[in-house]
């Protein structure tokens, strides 16, 4: 059996960026990836569309995972929950949007005892990564795989425009560069993609001179069971391919499955909080009761507006569903650009998406905290995600906030120029089943779009009865409504993080240390979102691919 200097575990949005950049150094590499590989060429077309169609495909995600957003004890059953299993990861399905966080984030980092991973830390590796199209200079990178691009004003829909305007009105600044300067503004998205296609990081990493380095091996379709350990040192995994068991051995076994499977798998292995991996029969490898804690994420909800005909932006104009971006700060005490608002001139790639438009207010840095367990030591079981959204009462009373601010800007005389009726509305399962691309759903997403441009009393029906139940008219949302509509509806965005954090040797809840090694054993390190202490202001890709970047430095140090 060959033996592999890495084996990495997951090739998600960190995962292909670590077999691109230990492989290139001369190591030996072997990437394992539990769904299907996207080679060049051979990118499925929802993949590679600049309009973010392939977050609906089934075929790309874990099909059994579900989680409770609320605390269990509120009696509210576990939901379906986006996570990719295809090669790239989020980046493959999500909506390329291509944030840094700030750098307050990372100083906050290192303060919590991730030496090295402040501002100045983690920078170089920002623009290790980046080919941003419309800056350069010291904060700024061209040579990257990752490309980076903005929409000009110019290239704005209505609704976009209709904001910017309401955010003047407002007193917020119009930000250039949303990765360079961190305060408060509204401003373009940043965004991973071409004119043409997504750029992921198996397209950016993995290209076809990649590919053909004889050090790398890439095995799609296989599933990783568990980590085979001897003594305390990782030697291999265990998986499933094509139906059966088969061992892959390696002198550093690297986890990058995401912050709900890496903390899962270790446990599996050993290694964890010892009452945990006991009670599932499980032989105990090393004393971890941090892994699975700190389970953090971005809350959100969606505030709409059906729009006028003349203010939509529809499949025959420009592809993009969300190119704005609003910061803005709540005002609790010490905490500052702690919210933001996607702004989605259209809502989905469809008929009726087309015509509803929305505010997608989001808490950018919770309290809140949740927790990874097993349901079971069985590979085929997924675990138990119990995230705890607005369980602090700090972060409830902030999306109520966030909403209060997105109805205020709704109703700038801007705004209401071009829209109809406004409503809550949230990702339900519903939402989920109409947004998959198939011709059924768009001949019935093109049928009630019909139905709500119709008569106002169809409208009307539609709206209340099937879009948004219970919705009063918008003048008498008042701060009652709107908390009831966040305790009720508001759920996590898929930027799931902090499972297996790094830490100072004296934290007993830190899994890793300052180089994302594995505490109490050898030759294991982690490194994807899990990794992180506090989740950035910020979605999450853009940094897991830079955690991977510094990882790969680190590994290729102490190897």
């Amino acid at each position: 059996m060959s033996i592999w200097d890495f084996l990495i575990v997951g090739g998600g949005s960190s995962g292909c960026v670590l077999a691109n950049r230990l492989s290139a150094r001369g190591a030996r590499v072997l990437l394992l990836e539990a769904g299907q590989d996207t080679p060049p060429g051979r990118v499925p077309a929802d993949i590679e569309d600049t309009y973010p169609r392939s977050y609906s495909n089934p075929n790309y995600m874990w099909p059994d995972l579900r989680v409770h957003f609320k605390p269990v004890t509120a009696g509210a059953p576990a939901v379906r929950f986006e996570q990719a299993r295809v090669m790239g990861g989020g980046s493959s399905v999500q909506g390329m949007v291509a944030l840094r966080g700030l750098a307050a984030d990372y100083d906050g980092w290192a303060a919590a005892g991730a030496e090295g991973w402040d501002w100045a830390g983690v920078l170089p590796y920002f623009r290790r990564l980046e080919n941003d199209w419309d800056f350069g200079g010291d904060l700024h990178g061209k040579d990257g795989p990752v490309v980076i691009r903005r929409y000009d004003s110019k290239e704005w829909p209505p609704f976009s425009l209709a904001v910017q305007q309401a955010a003047i009105n407002q007193g917020y600044p119009l930000i250039a560069d949303m990765n360079a300067y961190f305060g408060d503004g509204y401003g373009s998205l940043p965004m991973c993609k071409t004119m043409e296609k997504r750029v992921s990081s198996a397209s950016g990493y993995l290209d076809e001179e990649t590919r053909r380095r004889p050090n790398l091996q890439i095995s799609a379709h296989t599933t990783v069971e568990k980590i085979v350990f001897e003594r305390n040192r990782a030697v291999g995994v265990t998986a499933i391919q094509s139906g059966k068991q088969v061992n892959f051995r390696a002198l550093h076994v690297v986890l990058s499955s995401g912050a709900i499977h890496s903390p899962a798998l270790l446990m599996r292995s050993g290694v964890g909080a010892p009452e945990r991996v006991s009670s599932l029969g499980l032989p105990l490898v090393a004393a971890l009761p941090g892994v699975g804690q700190n389970l953090q994420n971005h809350v959100f909800l969606y505030l709409a507006a059906h729009l006028n005909k003349d203010a939509r932006q529809t499949g025959s104009n420009n592809p993009f569903r969300s190119c704005n971006y609003f910061r803005f700060s709540s005002g609790l005490p010490g905490v500052t650009n702690d919210m933001v608002m996607l702004i989605l001139n259209r809502t989905s790639w469809h008929r009726l998406g087309e015509s509803i438009a929305a505010l997608g207010v989001a808490l950018y840095s919770p309290y809140s905290r949740g927790q990874v367990t097993l349901n079971s030591p069985d590979p085929r079981v997924e675990p138990c995600v119990e995230f705890n959204l607005l369980q602090d009462p700090r972060d409830k009373n902030r999306m109520v906030e966030g909403m209060e601010f997105a109805l205020k800007l709704m109703c700038d005389p801007a705004v209401r120029a071009i829209r109809q009726q406004v409503f809550p509305i949230a990702y339900s399962e519903r939402v989920r089943k109409l947004g998959n691309p198939t011709r059924m759903n768009a001949v019935a997403a093109a049928l009630l779009s019909a139905i709500f441009d119709g008569p106002a009393f169809l409208g009307d029906m539609l709206l209340h009865h099937a879009i948004a139940p219970n919705q009063p008219d918008e003048t008498k949302m008042d701060k009652a409504f709107l908390t009831r509509t966040v305790e009720e509806s508001a759920v996590g965005m898929f930027h799931v993080a902090g499972t297996c954090r790094m830490g100072q040797e004296s934290d007993p809840l830190a899994v890793l240390d300052s180089r994302c090694r594995v505490r109490g054993v050898e030759g294991l390190t982690v490194a994807d979102a899990s990794v992180m202490p506090r989740i950035p202001r910020a979605n999450t890709y853009l940094t897991s691919v830079m955690i991977a970047e510094k990882c790969a430095d680190l590994l290729l140090e102490q190897s």
